[in-house]
């Protein structure tokens, strides 16, 4: 459960770096086709980066600690496909495909901001 937290947490800061990285103009968004590209440099947005890869390092490659507690079931699972600015959303039940569209029109208004930013 720490290991979950404290992933999210790294990711969460991470993105927020890279977003103020933009603001900042030490980075840019740009788009190649329909892919939203975010580049530049500046220690903030290398710190973002670094603290974006050792969320999923940290979630996902570390050994997963053995739980005596955690009853064996049903797993739910979902995501968010983008095929240009339109968020696909899955999900193995309505609860988790409900939660996987709200985060997709976030990252969608998030990426839509940082791009109307960067016009003006």
């Amino acid at each position: 459960m720490i290991r979950k937290v404290l992933s999210l947490a790294l990711f969460v800061t991470g993105v927020l770096l890279v977003v103020a990285s933009v603001v900042r103009g030490e980075a840019s968004l740009a788009l190649l086709l329909f892919i939203p590209i975010i580049y530049g440099g500046g220690w903030m947005m290398g710190l973002g980066i670094l603290l974006i890869i050792s969320s999923f390092l940290l979630l996902f490659l570390l050994p997963l600690e053995s739980d005596s507690k955690v009853v064996k079931g049903e797993s739910k699972y979902g995501g968010v496909v983008f095929i240009g600015p339109i968020p696909f959303v899955f999900g193995s039940d309505t609860k988790v495909a409900k939660i996987m569209m709200y985060i997709g029109l976030a990252i969608a208004l998030i990426l839509l901001f940082l791009y109307i930013l960067l016009i003006m």
